[in-house]
């Protein structure tokens, strides 16, 4: 650091002479002389070598020449002293100059080397500086590479030349000299007496301060999404967030518009129904956040029965229902639609007097004791979904719709050539029609009485993913599939060919019991509803949840074993076709004492409304048969039972079949004994079943024919079957692959 210049030199050759201290006898520099230093970065300049010095001074980054050098005696390299010439062998004229790589790199004191530096004035590219004189302690240290490389003259350094070049030496160090560039000038601070004159501080200028970045306008910015709050413990936490604080306002408002409730003083014995704030983040298809949810719902734990509330019961449509009324729509190409009701269960009316507190957070400060008298249903009561459904059901009435007496949650419109079908579950409505006019006609019907949402083409409904093409309708599970494998733990297992082996059944008392018995029957109720589309999972899913009183090893095995199945058929889907929809075609198949342990049989059925399959079901029968016929006998009334409701359906849904039901059975004894009245010792005590199925085949209902073991669809119901036998069995099912690479097979 030269002080007169302030400029710093860095250099990564500097010896330090460990007996030499040349600021030790200054006195005389001011403590805010080094203010400079403080909070400003370090600016590099170009150091000049012999090349620049041959070449007219110009620098090795720069431009535009530099001053012609002058009767220097500092070496180019950058040191800033001047050597003895007679202790480097050098004449006085200066042929040649010998010095320590990198140079000294100190800054001596200024005062008495005034004379000494004026001597030697430095140049642009070097510190300038001149040594003090002094006597030799050390010549043999002179121009060594590990000392300082600096002998003191012991005289005046008058008449000493300029020395030539050392482009040719050993040793010679080719770098940098880093130092402050030039900035704007500043007003320097007055200078300390007795200090020695320094250049005015300067300061750069920034790109801003020069105009070639202009500024930033941070004012009117809004982001480009909404960030979601964390949920928050309690309604004191949410009050304190700004966004479930509007959240929980957009909730009291929704209520308190809809009139759910009035205020009232409380009266003296009445029971009380308590409340909690319930917080949820809402996300789109795509997993943006949409919104923050906020609920206010009755604690129902808290009701008395008989005071409160008193029947809960509410329907909810089948599964064969929701596949019967597509079936439908699809060999009729009707439009279908899918309905989100908002606040459902806000809607209905309550026929029994209740009484909740105010929501905390919102308790209206001129009435602080008072409590709510509920006029409509809210969120959590157990009487809700009752309220809510005859509330609905009533306005279809009034609409023209029938509800139906196999279906409570199916409500037919027929009224000419017009004809509509309504869905409902809960708050989720599916609507077909004959025409686009009437379904928009319907809609806006449905509109003007409860706020709802018009979904679109029906897509998604249930959990159950719907692709509509030109060959019908594809219901699958593939999400809800893979979440279960990722519960699980089995996203990266690997897949098996079928859910269950043709090896004997699993008894009860096989095994170990389970680590964890609440995660078998979690994952077993899950598999369950996967059966909602898959009907090749119905005899394996069916066999595992007979454990889930005692689950063990073996058991837990199974499910995985499922569970791999189902990884390798994520893509397979449930068709319904687009085929005529007025013959109804049943199969009927028992595995005669199949149990190991209660040696009762199971049976199992597929009933397919045209080529759509639309009812399945694999059972364990509640008694043991004494034969084989017996078995297949009780079967084949299972699902007769099955197909005298589906004709019922049908014909509310004004589409009476004119044929007579077919089932087939692989029994030829159970085939026989549902057309002739014969009795003896081994089919009396099932004369209650003969007598129900020999009145449907009298009537013309049923009729049950004899089909070969190798065509008996429901084997896949009652048994494992080897793999080439099962894959035939499951495509006859419409169960089919609907990956690309499978697109356009049969």
């Amino acid at each position: 650091m030269d002080l007169s210049t302030r400029r710093i030199i860095i250099s990564h050759h500097v010896v330090f002479d460990e007996l030499n201290f040349p600021f030790a006898r200054d006195s005389s520099t001011p403590t805010g002389s080094f203010d400079f230093l403080v909070g400003r970065g370090l600016d590099t300049a170009p150091c000049s070598t012999d090349h620049d010095h041959a070449a007219g001074g110009r620098s090795l980054g720069g431009s535009g020449s530099a001053p012609p050098p002058s009767p220097d005696v500092s070496p180019p390299g950058g040191c800033g002293f001047v050597p003895l010439p007679s202790a480097l062998g050098v004449s006085p004229s200066g042929t040649s100059v010998a010095t320590s790589p990198g140079g000294c790199g100190f800054v001596p004191p200024p005062g008495s080397l005034a004379d000494a530096a004026a001597a030697a004035p430095s140049s642009s590219s070097v510190c300038g500086f001149v040594p003090p004189p002094g006597p030799l302690d050390d010549p043999a240290a002179a121009g060594s590479p590990g000392g300082c490389g600096f002998v003191p003259p012991s005289g005046p350094l008058d008449g000493v030349s300029t020395p030539a070049p050392l482009a040719d030496l050993p040793g010679r160090f080719k770098g940098a000299v880093y130092e402050r560039r030039p900035a704007a000038p500043t007003v320097p601070p007055p200078p300390s007496p007795g200090s020695p004159s320094t250049s005015p501080v300067v300061r750069r200028q920034t790109r801003l301060q020069t105009g070639t970045i202009a500024p930033v306008n941070y004012q009117n910015l809004t982001a480009d999404h909404v960030v979601a709050s964390p949920i928050p413990a309690n309604y004191r936490s949410a009050l304190a967030d700004p966004n479930w604080r509007a959240a929980m306002a957009d909730e009291f408002q929704a209520l308190t518009d809809n009139g759910t409730w009035r205020l009232v003083p409380r009266p003296s014995g009445a029971n009380v129904v308590t409340g909690k704030w319930i917080y949820k983040l809402k996300y789109n298809s795509d997993g943006s956040l949409s919104r923050h949810k906020a609920h206010w719902v009755a604690r129902g734990s808290t009701q008395q029965p008989g005071l409160d509330f008193d029947e809960t019961f509410s329907p909810v449509v089948k599964p064969e229902t929701i596949r019967t009324v597509l079936s439908i729509a699809a060999s009729r190409q009707w439009p279908i639609h899918q309905l989100d009701v908002k606040n459902a269960f806000l809607h209905g009316r309550l026929d029994e007097t209740v009484y909740c507190q105010q929501p905390p957070g919102f308790v209206d400060p001129t009435y602080p004791d008072y409590v709510c008298l509920l006029q409509k249903s809210l969120y959590g009561l157990k009487q809700a979904p009752r309220a809510w459904h005859q509330r609905f059901a009533t306005y279809l009435r009034q609409l023209g719709f029938v509800p139906s007496e196999s279906d409570h949650s199916l409500f037919v419109y027929k009224t000419g050539a017009d004809t509509a079908y309504l869905l409902l579950y809960v708050d989720d409505i599916v609507l077909t029609a004959s025409s686009s006019a009437l379904l928009q006609c319907i809609i806006d019907r449905l509109h003007a009485e409860f706020a709802m949402t018009d979904l679109g083409a029906l897509h998604h409904f249930l959990g159950v993913s719907v692709t509509r093409s030109s060959d019908g309708l594809s219901l699958s599970q593939r999400q809800y599939a893979l979440d279960l494998l990722q519960r699980a733990g089995m996203s990266d297992c690997h897949p098996v060919s079928t859910p269950v082996d043709s090896k004997s059944k699993l008894s009860a008392t096989d095994g170990a019991p389970v680590a964890n018995a609440s995660e078998y029957r979690s994952l077993a109720g899950a598999l369950q509803y996967l059966t909602l589309t898959r009907p090749d999972l119905a005899y394996a899913v069916q066999q595992v949840c007979l454990f889930m009183h005692d689950p063990r090893e073996p058991h837990l095995a199974l499910v995985k074993r499922i569970l791999r199945y189902v990884k390798g058929t994520l893509s397979f889907v449930l068709h319904i076709g687009t085929g005529p929809v007025d013959t109804l075609t049943a199969y009927s198949d028992a595995d005669w004492a199949g149990c190991p342990d209660s040696r009762r049989s199971t049976s199992g059925y597929c009933v397919y409304l045209g080529d759509t399959l639309v009812s399945w079901k694999s059972k364990r029968q509640h008694t043991v048969s004494r034969s084989s016929a017996e078995a297949e006998y009780r079967a084949v009334a299972h699902v007769v039972a099955e197909c005298c409701w589906l004709r019922q359906l049908l014909q509310e849904l004004h589409l009476p079949l004119k044929k007579a039901t077919v089932v087939f059975c692989d029994n030829v004894s159970a085939v026989y004994m549902t057309a002739n009245p014969v009795h003896h010792r081994r089919t009396k005590h099932i004369e209650i079943d003969i007598h129900f199925v020999r009145e449907k085949v009298s009537l013309g209902e049923v009729r049950v024919l004899h089909v070969p073991s190798s065509h008996q669809y429901a084997d896949i119901m009652t048994k494992g079957l080897p793999v080439q036998l099962f894959t035939d069995f499951r495509s006859s099912l419409g169960v089919r692959d609907a990956s690309p690479a499978t697109a356009g097979r049969c």
